[in-house]
């Protein structure tokens, strides 16, 4: 049996146990509606941060993740679909940066970092 590029990257972040499940469907949205570059699906080896949350209970998502690149660099994610789901109002944004302290400092924004538990000095951790 063959396994898509979304397959595989849904079973990296199975283990997270998220309130919203990055699923094959998902994982293929965040590559469609990405508005920045994005990694090949088969670049990306390890998810090492993830939180997904439906702010309102239904629908709507908000995503921030981690990802290690096979390369070495680091890739951020930071999505969000309204509560008609990705395709009608959504904002996808991938960084890839040389470190995983720059994909963190860089590549996420402060309430993505401070969800993560990945803020940074001076941040409120709270």
């Amino acid at each position: 049996m063959t396994t898509t590029p979304y397959q595989r990257l849904s079973s990296l972040t199975a283990a997270f146990g998220t309130e919203v499940p990055l699923d094959e469907w998902t994982w293929h949205s965040l590559y469609e509606y990405a508005d920045t570059d994005v990694p090949a699906p088969e670049q990306i080896v390890e998810i090492t941060h993830l939180w997904a949350v439906s702010p309102e209970g239904y629908g709507s998502t908000d995503i921030a993740l981690v990802a290690r690149l096979y390369d070495g660099r680091w890739a951020t994610c930071v999505a969000w679909s309204d509560t008609s789901g990705f395709g009608c109002q959504q904002g996808v944004d991938w960084r890839v940066n040389a470190t995983q302290e720059l994909a963190i400092s860089q590549g996420l924004d402060k309430e993505s970092r401070k969800h993560l538990g990945l803020s940074l000095p001076g941040e409120d951790d709270a």
